[in-house]
């Protein structure tokens, strides 16, 4: 049924879903009162600090405009909550007196976990997403459900910065974009396109002194590919000097115009240009240190990059304002990428043919693999290679997939310098380089049994180190395939970073690993080829055989699987 009747259900439904997800978020929002009060009564020469850090988080995140939407809406429920919450509270409070040795101390962890911890926007993103309008103060009687955002808008201006931290008041960001030719009122966010922009980085000291000037382009695609290029840096009265061109992957937020990057480790420095939004903390005694990238859309339209980094009142500040340059130069490097992953395929499969119309098993003589370790400063690799022997005598240095697919008349063609000659003399083989008989150190496999079924968990792990001992990081990377029996298989993958820093006084380590998602489908093997067949519908063929005949070592593509 439509009509007047199925608007006001919708209308009744929005509204109790809203007044719900303000309640879950005033409920949880009581962990910024516990603190202020904790630390009011135990750390009293903390109070300043702690009030306007308290004050701060809860315009952060919408907190005051959250509770007087519920007073108006609903004043019993605000009641029955602060109730119940009121006697959580004396209840924690009890225990963290209790517990606590060094009020001092704990309460500065305690204000360190509401700024750097406490982000309700991410604890609870439907709830988030649904009191949007509340927050912002655009709420209506019965306001409808909103998308879901990635950032945290404030309730108290367009900048999304409720906070006044020196020299970043709101009249003076105003007055300089307005310098920079943007058009005032400004709202955040907004379409954005692809587009180059001219960006201007100051820094200044405790004083508003400027430091040193950065300036580049930053260029945004709609692909979400991103390049800063002319990048020059100048500190004082020192000389200019040009850093190298930039590229990432961006994220964008039409709604609050948070701009965040993804960027390797080669162009980390990115992340000093596009800062992360939010909160930090530094270490001991340092202020808050205030962070955000967006883009503004300004009264006629024109869009407008705004960053800063501020560490609060009378303390070193960094302001990016970035105008519309026109349109973008060149390639994003996310086409770039994908284009020279297409030519890397396709210069991989040049001499392939379709799958099973390659060498014959009469015409192989066999595969033999070798295993070197290579060393890399601190760093271990191990280094194999396959080479595929035919019975005329030649051999085949190239080996990508299996052999059954592999077009030799096309290879030997199209790539000569893949391809040699091999002799056995005695129980020692020999391949001919440069016109010279060399030894060839390498172990025969083992290709599979007809109808062969494979079973048990075969895994490969290998690291790596960047850095030293004392200041570096580990990365080590595992896969395991496991087969059945009945035919099927499953690849699983993990990554597992291990960082330390040691300053001679302190040493501190940390880890963080990922994973990926377990691949599961079916498969088949037959002579050299290894045929993964995925439950997503792709297929994968490839080369393996066992280094043994217990079966111990297989071999999938190249690299050596042990079994476990």
């Amino acid at each position: 049924m439509t009509g007047r009747g199925g608007t006001q259900a919708a209308d009744t439904t929005a509204t109790d879903a809203v007044v719900k997800a303000a309640s879950t978020l005033f409920v949880s929002a009581q962990l910024g009162g516990l603190i202020r009060d904790w630390c009011a009564a135990q750390a009293p020469a903390q109070r300043a600090g702690v009030d306007r850090g308290y004050a701060a988080w809860q315009a952060t995140f919408g907190l005051p405009a959250i509770e007087a939407y519920l007073r108006r809406s609903s004043p019993e429920l605000v009641n029955r909550l602060s109730s119940a919450a009121l006697a959580r509270r004396q209840e924690v409070n009890r225990l963290l007196t209790g517990e606590s040795q060094n009020p001092a101390t704990d309460c500065a962890n305690l204000r360190d976990l509401l700024m750097r911890h406490a982000d309700l926007g991410r604890q609870y993103p439907q709830e988030y997403a649904l009191t949007a309008q509340i927050r912002r103060g655009t709420a209506t009687a019965a306001p409808a459900p909103v998308a879901t955002t990635t950032g945290t808008a404030g309730t108290g201006g367009p900048f999304v910065t409720d906070t006044e931290f020196g020299p970043f008041y709101r009249s003076a960001i105003l007055t300089r974009l307005v310098a920079a030719g943007g058009r005032a009122p400004f709202r955040p966010g907004g379409a954005l396109k692809s587009a180059a922009y001219t960006c201007v980085q100051k820094d200044t000291d405790e004083n508003e002194t400027l430091e040193g000037t950065t300036r580049y382009t930053l260029t945004l695609w709609a692909d979400h590919g991103l390049r800063a290029t002319n990048l020059k840096r100048q500190w004082k009265a020192n000389a200019p000097y040009t850093l190298k061109d930039l590229v990432g992957r961006f994220t964008y937020d039409a709604n609050t115009g948070t701009i965040q990057i993804d960027a390797d480790y080669d162009n980390r420095m990115l992340e000093d240009l596009v800062v992360e939004a939010g909160v930090y903390r530094g270490v001991g005694d340092d202020a808050p240190r205030y962070n955000m990238f967006r883009a503004l859309t300004g009264a006629d339209g024109r869009m407008l990059l705004y960053g800063q980094q501020a560490y609060g009142a009378d303390s070193d500040t960094t302001q990016t304002i970035c105008t519309p340059a026109g349109a973008p130069a060149g390639l994003s490097p996310v086409e770039a990428a994908r284009r020279e992953q297409a030519e890397q395929e396709r210069i991989f499969n040049l001499y392939r043919t379709t799958p099973g119309a390659g060498a014959t098993p009469a015409q192989i003589e066999g595969i033999v693999h070798s295993y070197d370790n290579r060393y890399d400063g601190g760093n271990v690799t191990g280094e194999e290679r396959s080479v595929l022997l035919l019975r005329d005598g030649r051999a085949y240095l190239n080996l990508r997939w299996t052999p059954h697919d592999l077009n030799v008349a096309a290879s030997v063609t199209g790539e000569p310098g893949q391809w040699t000659r091999w002799r056995r003399i005695g129980g020692a083989l020999q391949v001919q380089r440069g016109g010279q008989w060399e030894a060839l150190k390498a172990v025969p496999g083992l290709p599979f049994q007809k109808n062969e079924r494979l079973t048990g968990t075969y895994g490969h792990e290998s690291a790596y180190t960047s850095g030293t001992l004392m200041w570096g990081a580990t990365s080590v990377w595992r896969q395991y395939y496991t087969f059945t029996p009945d035919g099927r298989f499953t690849r699983s993958a993990s990554q597992n970073l291990y960082g330390t820093m040691d300053n001679g006084a302190t040493r501190t380590t940390g880890s963080a690993g990922s994973s990926r998602p377990d691949e599961e489908g079916t498969y088949h093997v037959s002579g050299y080829t290894l045929e993964l067949r995925y439950r997503s519908g792709r297929v994968d063929r490839t080369y393996g055989f066992f280094w043994d005949a217990k079966r111990s070592r297989l071999v999938i593509g190249g690299t050596t699987y042990s079994r476990k």
